[in-house]
């Protein structure tokens, strides 16, 4: 079956250029010109397979649809496409939930490669109602839920890709470059120790709550799931 793509952009001409390649390679694709209307679509269609969202348009830009999405519980894949290079708007949209980035000027092929990547990833990631039980942490891979004896933990999408695969596979040693790639796609692994960050505020939120479950620093390489006894 061919996956559907919906492009977001208020270029008429990019929009167009990015559909038709798309179309060429398999894949259906919908077309929206501001936030609005990717929204609109999305509550009439339930087969969009991934997005392209462009940050800048005028209406609801991209950040502010994302965040709407995302508050309406849809988990469709995000790719968001920018013509800004700051490395803080980057992080900013892949903290709201988005799953790459991409930045204009691009190559059509590219765009391909990266959401083959992106649905290749969030496929294994994401199973209905499945969950993962380690010591009092109950993970809900379906509806991107963690809680801890029971309360529900308020992670960030980064926070949440990262304890994912570490309860996962208890005990197995991921490097920071192994989780930034996981949990922020490829553009990022140049910037591998601001996983330091995000695993600090993941500890302090479940120690908060009182888990037994740790996230152990291997010095030198990374760092595993355990239970602390």
């Amino acid at each position: 079956m061919k996956k559907t793509v919906m492009i977001v952009d208020d270029q008429d001409e990019l929009r167009e250029s990015v559909s038709t390649f798309l179309q060429n390679e398999g894949y259906q694709t919908l077309n929206a010109r501001n936030g609005n209307e990717a929204l609109h679509l999305l509550e009439e269609s339930q087969n969009v397979d991934i997005i392209l969202l462009d940050v800048m348009m005028p209406e609801k830009d991209g950040y502010e649809t994302l965040r709407e999405l995302r508050m309406t519980k849809n988990r469709t894949p995000v790719i968001m496409l920018t013509a800004r290079t700051d490395e803080i708007d980057k992080l900013l949209g892949l903290e709201m939930g988005a799953d790459d980035y991409i930045t204009k000027p691009f190559s059509l092929r590219e765009v391909v490669a990266r959401m083959k990547a992106v649905l290749r990833r969030t496929s294994e990631e994401q199973e209905d109602d499945e969950w993962i039980h380690q010591a009092d942490i109950k993970i809900n891979l379906s509806t991107y839920e963690v809680y801890v004896h029971g309360t529900r933990v308020n992670l960030t999408p980064t926070e949440f890709k990262i304890l994912m695969t570490l309860a996962e596979k208890p005990g197995r040693v991921y490097s920071r470059l192994q989780l930034m790639n996981i949990a922020m796609g490829e553009a990022f692994v140049n910037y591998e120790r601001s996983i330091d960050t995000h695993v600090s505020n993941l500890r302090r939120k479940l120690s908060e709550l009182g888990s037994s479950a740790s996230i152990q620093t291997v010095y030198g390489i990374g760092y595993r799931f355990g239970v602390e006894t």
